[in-house]
């Protein structure tokens, strides 16, 4: 449940990206695209997964963190709480 709202974070954030009119898009918050080469498997991977992008705008990183950053906070006790098997019935000795 965790990672569906990392990943979710990550595709609200580049859902932001097609919003143009919006401010802070075009401030760049970071750019790693010189230290990330563009045909590597782990660029890929995190592309794929969790939406990576090597260069985002101040607004998707603010968006991400916004929301992938309390989600899984808030889903935590949730899931700690859940028992992972039900308790078994105490059965009385056959007389």
């Amino acid at each position: 449940m965790l990672w569906l709202v990392v990943i979710v974070a990550g595709v609200l954030a580049y859902g932001v990206q097609e919003a143009s009119n919006l401010p802070g898009l075009q401030n760049l918050a970071s750019d790693t695209s010189s230290t990330t080469p563009k045909t590597s498997w782990y660029r890929t991977l995190l592309k794929g997964i969790f939406n990576f992008q090597p260069d985002p705008t101040v607004l998707q990183l603010a968006i991400w963190a916004l929301y992938g950053g309390p989600g899984p906070l808030l889903l935590l006790p949730q899931t700690l709480l859940r028992p992972l098997a039900p308790e078994p019935a105490e059965t009385e000795p056959a007389a």
